[in-house]
């Protein structure tokens, strides 16, 4: 699957972040009209992304060209942020002072925790807000600049934008719910009409209902890990151990005190050894054929994974559901209304570029 340019630049119109501004002379990625865009901005918008497609679609770096794919979403976001906000200053539009103080204020609420989730007090929540700062190498006003120029891009995008983008009707609504009950059912190839981007965003949403009608099991488990390459008895000593647990707890331990005390598994070992909600395909192949023979409230026998050893306990089960369309209409009547504003935006984009003079300076030779 390659990156749709098209919903990287609906975000990125309603991102309350923005290039730092340079405090040290650096090399340039781009230079769109008379705005640099730094290496740093551009390595930051590499890894911001990697980062998204990573949680949100690993798959998408089996690609052989994914890095080539990044880069170049990279940099087009980054242009794309820059023809907005001159576009904006151009049309000269207001933000009113009230509006930048709530901006400001929405920015400094993700700093009033910790990474760890931990809230902060307001001494520390205001440190961890002025680090930042100091580490992107940008000033207090400087901030408030920035937040200032992207409120000014979101009211282009409300005012200039969205207000062309077509909305759906119950037709194309009704057209799209077809189209999609085929590709989670598997018969994508008796879909006709869509090109390969459209195809593309088809199935990325479908498979996001799939696999909130699928069967799902709410699962906890303990693990002894066993590394990769382990010897025979590095890995009988691990099922000892598992055997030995299991044991205890078909005597009456509490499988979830047992997790926390003994799992390796130290994320889900802070909740009991829960697992959330798990459907088919998230699971070692070994794991995922024992859970889903289990019965609620049953406890497995020790199962052996590439990982290690499990000790599995199923909450509970749920059936796979019908795909209704009633059920699912509002949601994907939102679908395309993003996918129309996004073609508004992306098309609006693509006339500003037409007007500008745009310099790249990595991925290919410099102009």
């Amino acid at each position: 699957m390659k990156i749709t340019n098209r919903l990287l630049m609906a975000a990125a119109a309603f991102s309350l972040a923005a290039p730092a501004a340079a405090t040290v002379v650096e090399g340039l990625a781009a230079r769109v009209n008379d705005e640099p865009v730094t290496i740093s901005d551009y390595n930051r918008a590499k890894e911001a992304l990697t980062e998204q497609y990573t949680a949100a679609m690993p798959d998408f770096f089996k690609q052989k060209n994914a890095g080539e794919q990044i880069e170049k979403a990279a940099l087009d976001k980054l242009v794309d942020e820059a023809l907005l906000r001159q576009k904006a200053e151009a049309m000269k539009i207001k933000v009113y002072e009230r509006e930048l103080e709530t901006g400001v204020t929405e920015i400094r609420k993700r700093f009033t925790r910790s990474p760890e989730g931990e809230t902060l007090t307001p001494e520390k929540a205001e440190a961890a807000f002025n680090d930042e700062l100091k580490k992107e190498g940008v000033t207090m006003e400087e901030f408030r600049e920035r937040i200032r120029k992207q409120l000014m891009v979101q009211k282009l995008v409300q005012d200039t934008i969205k207000t062309r983008a077509k909305m759906p009707g119950d037709d194309e609504i009704k057209a799209y719910f077809d189209n999609m009950s085929l590709a989670v059912n598997g018969q994508e190839a008796s879909i006709k009409g869509l090109d390969e981007e459209a195809m593309q965003d088809l199935m990325a949403v479908a498979g996001r209902f799939k696999e909130a009608t699928a069967e799902r099991l709410r699962l906890r488990h303990i693990i002894f890990k066993v590394k990769e390459g382990a010897s025979a008895e590095e890995i009988k000593s691990a099922q000892a151990k598992a055997l030995a647990l299991k044991k205890e707890i078909d005597g009456g331990l509490d499988f979830d005190e047992a997790a926390a005390k003994n799992s390796e598994d130290q994320d889900s070992a802070k909740r009991g050894g829960d697992l959330g909600y798990v459907v088919r395909g998230m699971l070692p192949p070994e794991v995922e054929a024992a859970a889903f023979k289990m019965e609620v409230g049953e406890n497995s026998a020790p199962v052996q994974s590439k990982f290690g050893w499990h000790l599995l306990r199923l909450e509970e089960k749920r059936a796979a559901q019908k795909l209704r369309y009633e059920a699912v209409k509002d949601d994907l009547e939102q679908v395309l209304s993003q996918n129309a504003f996004a073609a508004e935006l992306a098309s609006y984009l693509k006339d500003l570029r037409k007007e500008a003079k745009i310099q790249v300076f990595v991925g290919e030779p410099k102009n």
